[in-house]
């Protein structure tokens, strides 16, 4: 079988997968591959390619998710993948979010209500960018507090789930789509809402704000929920994760959080 069969049905496995994530797996294997720029390939050729990126300064982020992918490739077409070890995500990602004394002026920076409501709606329930542009107003429960995150289609949601939200945000969210009775909540795509959120970082000035995305509003989400005593099992079921191991990256969550968390309950120790 050809590299490109076998790339086009590795591709097809990805069930569940944004068609998104889809683009950035398949841009993934063919930089790879231009770069052993060979068919027959092996474990060592991915360990000589993320050496490359590493030896060129990408982000340890960057590496694992090149990592990630390619050792799924190679495990689908049958190669022996037990030599690629999968580097840890380091601080350049781990500390990059909105701490809780910057949440108001982080808030503060966007101007209309809807940005706002976006804002503080991915704060709250830690939705990705996608599930919020997927949003549609049946999806809401306003008399139980609760959103449904579902695939309508447009962008494919990994994992159905029920997040419930707080009494200002189901407020906010009833005066935004008033006598609206179906379709899309926001009525913007997911580029239009990482622009939205880009903009509004900017203006914030808070530290780190040009690298604030949803994403990482959405990692503050969880930060936060630790931070403030939350369980695990609880986060795991809001963020949608398969595995625990997932949420527990964020219990290595900034030290000098930690310290202040740990001043707060101190007292109550003893």
């Amino acid at each position: 079988m050809q590299i490109s069969e076998q790339i086009s049905q590795f591709i097809s496995t990805l069930i569940g997968k944004s068609k998104n994530t889809k683009k950035v797996y398949l841009h993934i294997i063919k930089n790879f591959l231009e770069f052993v720029n060979k068919d027959e390939i092996s474990q060592y050729d991915v360990i000589r390619y993320l050496n490359m990126l590493d030896s060129n300064d990408c982000k340890s982020s960057t590496i694992r998710l090149h990592a990630v992918v390619l050792k799924k490739f190679l495990n689908f077409i049958g190669k022996d993948t037990s030599k690629i070890k999968l580097p840890r995500i380091g601080k350049d990602l781990k500390n990059i979010y909105v701490k809780s004394e910057y949440i108001k002026d982080f808030l503060n920076a966007f101007d209309s209500f809807r940005d706002k409501l976006i804002v503080r709606f991915i704060l709250l329930t830690g939705c990705r960018v996608g599930e919020v542009a997927n949003l549609m107003i049946e999806d809401v429960d306003f008399k139980n507090r609760i959103v449904k995150i579902v695939d309508h289609g447009k962008y494919e949601i990994k994992k159905q789930r029920i997040i419930p939200i707080d009494k200002v945000t189901c407020e906010m969210l009833k005066q935004y789509i008033g006598d609206r009775k179906s379709g899309s909540v926001f009525n913007l795509g997911v580029r239009a809402i990482q622009k939205i959120i880009k903009k509004g970082a900017l203006r914030s000035k808070i530290p780190n704000c040009e690298k604030i995305t949803p994403h990482k509003l959405r990692h503050t989400m969880a930060i936060n929920w630790i931070t403030k005593g939350g369980d695990l099992r609880t986060l795991q079921r809001i963020l949608g994760h398969n595995s625990i191991k997932t949420t527990e990256v964020y219990l290595d969550y900034d030290i000098q959080d930690m310290i202040r968390v740990y001043d707060r309950m101190s007292d109550k120790l003893l």
